[in-house]
């Protein structure tokens, strides 16, 4: 490009700096080339020894801010005390997700230590109420899966008056309403009387 023809478009179509980031990536806003003076071009020029690869590669990330700017969500550009309050924040969640974590850590290995002697009561426990309920299901016949929690519901129903056992007890969507058909029916339409005689 000539000198002459770089000196006219720099007159015709001034850039304007807009600002930087914290890594040296410059903004600039370039004035609208349609009717529409509201959206106008911006542009990121990286820093020196920095390609546009590196980014797109997703080794680096230009910040959410300049990225809004950039694709007009953001009006106005972000400012240095932004970015800066933005990267503390960021800090700030990994220093409080690494404490969460060492703190997760922790909590399963002394799990994993009490845990032999936990699992063994539990296992007691849970041998216990299996004999119970294998004891009740051979005295009532077969097991029902579908109604297993069923009797829990009855028996605190018989032991409650009959008017605060209903409502108290939501109705189950489950449940079929009496008298309810499953069958499809025909459809019928009604006329529909038309005009003023």
């Amino acid at each position: 490009m000539s000198l002459l023809r770089r000196i006219w478009s720099r007159i015709t179509r001034p850039t304007q700096f807009v600002g930087t980031d914290l890594e040296g990536n410059r903004f600039y806003e370039y004035p609208s080339t349609t009717d529409d003076s509201r959206r106008t071009k911006r542009v990121v020029k990286y820093a020196k020894g920095r390609d546009m690869l590196h980014y797109i590669a997703g080794e680096r990330r230009l910040p959410v801010q300049w990225m809004s700017w950039l694709t007009h969500t953001r009006f106005h550009p972000p400012t240095v005390q932004e970015l800066q309050a933005d990267l503390e924040r960021q800090r700030r969640v990994l220093l409080n997700a690494a404490i969460i974590e060492a703190r997760d850590r922790e909590e399963r290995a002394r799990q994993q230590i009490q845990g032999p002697q936990e699992t063994s009561i539990l296992d007691n426990g849970a041998q216990s109420s299996t004999e119970a309920v294998t004891q009740g299901q051979a005295a009532s016949g077969p097991p029902n899966p579908v109604l297993k929690s069923e009797p829990s519901i009855q028996q605190t129903q018989s032991s409650l008056p009959q008017d605060s056992a209903k409502a108290q007890m939501p109705a189950s969507p489950w449940r079929r309403p009496s008298g309810a058909m499953d069958e499809p029916q025909p459809w019928s339409p009604s006329s529909v009387r038309r005009g003023g005689g």
